[in-house]
């Protein structure tokens, strides 16, 4: 069986050490190849002069068309973004396109405790969690525990865990099948 490829894209200026570590975990969640491509330039057309901030879904259309042949492609940016229902989203995603953006430099708002950088990270390994989830055709999940939960602030974003719950993992077997491309945990 073909293992699936899922590309992380940095748009503009969205690196740091914390890309190898996320590079590295998600190869430990996923049978999958995972692939860091090249950092991309911010695609200009998306940018909205009146917002101050992108079109996420353009960005999305941009991701997909660079991405080439994978399954799933993931940009990391680290602007503003928008969409058609929200004047400012963390992560917008699109099924069909298997396409997501996260604005990496949102998950840095509010952060707090001893370890800082820590707590962005978790917040970035979530919204890449869930991001995949919706991918996979995943709905929003009604559990606050679960990396599916639809998170309308950051704080809930900190409390929610890093895994998928009982009952998302198996509404994921159904709609894929045996999931041989996700590890399990435990």
């Amino acid at each position: 069986m073909r293992r699936p490829r899922i590309l992380i894209v940095p748009v503009g200026k969205a690196v740091g050490p914390w890309l190898e570590r996320l590079m590295g975990q998600l190869a430990e969640a996923f049978i999958a190849q995972i692939e860091l491509a090249k950092p991309i330039p911010y695609p200009l057309p998306a940018f909205n002069p009146a917002r101050k901030r992108f079109f996420a879904h353009l960005i999305i259309d941009y991701l997909r068309e660079v991405a080439g042949n994978v399954d799933f492609v993931v940009g990391l940016t680290d602007v503003e973004l928008y969409s058609v229902h929200c004047n400012s989203v963390i992560c917008e995603t699109h099924f069909q396109a298997r396409s997501a953006v996260i604005s990496v430099g949102r998950l840095r708002d509010f952060l707090f405790g001893e370890k800082p950088e820590e707590v962005f990270y978790q917040r970035l390994y979530k919204e890449i969690l869930r991001a995949l989830g919706h991918m996979m055709g995943l709905p929003p999940c009604s559990n606050p525990h679960c990396v599916m939960y639809p998170s309308l602030s950051l704080y809930e974003t900190d409390l929610k865990s890093s895994s998928f719950c009982p009952e998302c993992l198996l509404k994921l077997r159904l709609r894929v099948g045996p999931l041989p491309f996700l590890r399990e945990s435990g």
